[in-house]
């Protein structure tokens, strides 16, 4: 009879510690916050749904609004499954951290690409080929995220797309029918045009994405003046061809088709003279800029273009960058939660959240049709216009051709062009940028 009490009491004393810890555990779960390490600051309970008790790390490089509505929508997965998601958030830091990362094989279950699904992450990603969002993609980002196999390692649901964004209110006061451009040589002649009808026809001013985001036009898409895609992919060219995109600048330079203080006007200023009708164009752009042009002139009207050709016959470019993409860690021990995570940021009503504070592009067809956001109705406005169009769908021009780390020689290149744009200071931004491409291609 003792032996009978004591096995009894022990067993009540188990069942007492285990619904203990299940009342601990089911207490209300929010988004959380990691330290430095990717170690949670605090631990959250779940609420005993479905994925009760699975900790989720997730891996971003959001900030301000984006981080809050990001931080929203984990809270709102928390609550309806019952998982707890910790959110890694590297900032600034993101790309060097990644790279630790992975090197110490010790990866989040689900991080951001921040642009490299393909070119960096593809090998510890998982495939998502067979995931229903990816049945669902735009051209736009197919272009960028789909493998040479057809692979699809990552959920995004939205595009930083570029190209050149047009004040039409201004072209049609100078006579210039913008949809009809499919060259920079006609292009160049449409700045004539309305140069001489009083306006500046180009308000960008010189950084990265100048002597960047347009390059593929002149040396790597298809009927193109220059094919050089491969010799750049395997660190054997010798920026030689490069010329061509300088010499189209030249032209622009000398006759003045930028505005004169363009060195010096930052990025607002730049919004603010296209918004006030002083300028037709703002090449190399992203469509996020038209909700701030609509916001500064809500009366205007202002819509985007694909990157002309370098001659007739070649492609006309939109140029994609990853925006809110997500991959899953192949060895994460979450994968299942992960990919119902990644399901759930592709519901619709999920995704305009985000588009809401990124100002970024929708890339799936569900969502595009009903996203009222400009920038995803001048994507669609563009697709229309230019239905006739030679039009291709790349990757962003650097991460698809050059080493990891020219971003910013790209930057310091576009303004010294805009310092010298000689025949002589052509060749300086060459020697700068091929000293480059050799120093990063070297220690990549």
């Amino acid at each position: 009879m003792k032996k009978f009490l004591v096995c009894l009491l022990s067993v009540i004393m188990v069942f007492s510690l285990v619904a203990c810890g299940g009342e601990e555990q089911n207490g209300s779960g929010s988004a959380q916050q990691t330290q430095e390490g990717g170690k949670p600051a605090q631990q959250g309970g779940a609420t005993g749904n479905e994925l009760a008790g699975v900790q989720l790390e997730v891996a971003v490089n959001y900030t301000g609004d984006s981080l809050t509505a990001f931080q929203q929508i984990c809270s709102n997965f928390e609550s309806k499954y019952g998982a707890t998601i910790v959110i890694d958030n590297y900032g600034s830091d993101y790309s060097s951290t990644m790279i630790n990362r992975m090197a110490a094989n010790n990866l989040p279950d689900v991080f951001v690409t921040a642009g490299w699904s393909l070119r960096r992450y593809k090998s510890v990603s998982l495939d998502l080929s067979d995931q229903e969002y990816c049945k669902d993609y735009d051209e736009s980002a197919l272009g960028v995220i789909q493998d040479d196999d057809g692979k699809i390692y990552v959920n995004m649901i939205s595009n930083g797309v570029n190209g050149n964004v047009v004040n039409l209110a201004v072209c049609e006061a100078a006579g210039v029918d913008p949809f009809a451009i499919t060259t920079w040589d006609e292009f160049l002649d449409a700045c004539a045009k309305i140069k001489a009808a009083g306006f500046t026809p180009i308000a960008s001013n010189p950084d990265a994405g100048l002597t960047a985001n347009l390059a593929g036009t002149f040396l790597t898409y298809e009927g193109e003046v220059a094919d050089v895609g491969e010799q750049l992919k395997n660190g054997t060219w010798d920026w030689a061809e490069y010329i061509y995109l300088l010499k189209f600048y030249q032209k622009a330079l000398m006759s003045e088709y930028f505005f004169k203080d363009a060195r010096s006007i930052n990025t607002n200023d730049m919004y603010e003279r296209m918004a006030a009708g002083q300028a037709a164009f703002i090449i190399s752009e992203n469509t996020a800029s038209i909700a701030t042009l609509y916001s500064l002139n809500p009366k205007g009207n202002f819509t985007f273009a694909p990157f002309p050709a370098s001659k007739a016959g070649g492609e006309e470019a939109v140029v994609s960058g990853e925006g809110d993409a997500f991959s899953i860690w192949k060895d994460s021990g979450n994968i299942e939660a992960a990919k119902i995570f990644l399901n759930f940021l592709a519901t619709p009503e999920i995704t305009l959240k985000l588009l809401d504070a990124t100002s970024r592009v929708s890339c799936q067809k569900t969502v595009m049709a009903i996203d009222e956001t400009p920038g995803t109705k001048a994507l669609a406005a563009m697709k229309e216009k230019y239905a006739g169009h030679n039009i291709g769908y790349h990757n962003v021009w650097d991460r698809e051709y050059l080493p990891s780390g020219m971003w910013a020689y790209m930057g310091t290149a576009a303004n010294k062009l805009f310092a010298d744009y000689t025949d002589s200071g052509l060749n300086k931004v060459i020697e700068f940028l091929k000293d480059g491409y050799d120093n990063v291609y070297t220690g990549e």
